[in-house]
């Protein structure tokens, strides 16, 4: 969870989490897909071919309370925009951290009875709350997360991320050093919020090639970039990840990047020094098949 160093910043988003404390309830998957919106109202339906992931498969921070209710990583995308967090999401914790009792080491999610695919372009995002400090978009808070996929829950493939700065052992809050981690983009898109309650195609407008939302936020991943490296021993092959690629995937993995060794410095990757552990909105895939 970040720690937000501006009081502005806090004392607006403390409001929010106040007030969205008194409103918000737990969203069965067939509300949303109703076009429901929970705290009041009616949203647009998604589009047929809208997949959020909406099953939980392994949340060890789970408390069913606040931040550490695993229901809000997927209720549906609440983002608070470019400049702050929202708290309608679930904590991870680093290893120092303590936000859901230090046991929050992972995340994993699906798509109940559907298959995420490999598609034209980026083929899924990654929502998770970061926010430009003083908005500069090249100067961010960040929680940097490790995205992974896998068919049955044990084998892993993911995206070999790689940290470029100079010094790989001091932080930078530049996004242009932390190559294909989540956790690096704020979030736009809310569904509750007319204004920016985006369509599936604004959604992965990224007309840049950065794997940033233009318009919603969130890290885009493309399973054509999807590694073969077992560098984080989680059972990764060329056969595997090359199986994933041709025909999909069932499970996604969000672990915050504190948790894994960065291969360059055999030490864990660095983090903000107010970080306790990235905040997990939600996931959105562009291409998903009946299984």
């Amino acid at each position: 969870m970040k720690k937000f160093g501006l009081s502005l910043i806090t004392g607006l988003l403390l409001l929010t989490f106040l007030t969205g404390c008194a409103r918000i309830e737990h969203e069965e998957p067939s509300q949303r897909a109703q076009g429901q919106n929970p705290l009041g109202g009616e949203n647009p339906p998604p589009e047929p071919n809208f997949h959020l992931a909406d099953k939980v498969v392994e949340a060890p921070g789970h408390t069913g309370s606040g931040i550490c209710d695993r229901n809000n990583a997927v209720n549906g995308i609440r983002g608070e925009g470019w400049g702050g967090g929202s708290f309608d999401v679930f904590s991870l914790d680093n290893p120092s951290g303590t936000a859901c009792g230090g046991s929050s080491t992972h995340l994993t999610l699906r798509w109940n009875g559907k298959k995420v695919k490999n598609g034209p372009g980026a083929d899924f995002i990654v929502y998770e709350n970061g926010f430009y400090i003083s908005g500069n978009s090249a100067n961010r808070f960040m929680d940097l997360v490790i995205v992974e996929v896998s068919n049955d829950n044990i084998h892993w493939c993911g995206f070999n991320p790689d940290y470029t700065n100079t010094s790989e052992t001091k932080y930078s809050k530049n996004p242009d050093y932390w190559l294909r981690f989540a956790g690096k983009t704020p979030v736009n898109y809310n569904f509750t919020v007319p204004a920016r309650n985006y369509t599936l195609a604004e959604l992965f407008q990224d007309d840049n090639n950065n794997s940033e939302g233009d318009l919603g936020g969130g890290d885009f991943f493309d399973l054509e970039d999807l590694s073969d490296s077992n560098v984080f021993n989680t059972g990764c092959s060329t056969a595997l990840r090359n199986e994933l690629k041709t025909n999909g995937f069932t499970y996604l993995r969000l672990t915050p990047a504190a948790r894994r060794n960065n291969p360059n410095t055999g030490s864990p990757f660095v983090t903000d020094p107010v970080s306790n552990g990235p905040d997990i909105d939600g996931v959105v895939a562009r291409y998903a098949e009946n299984e």
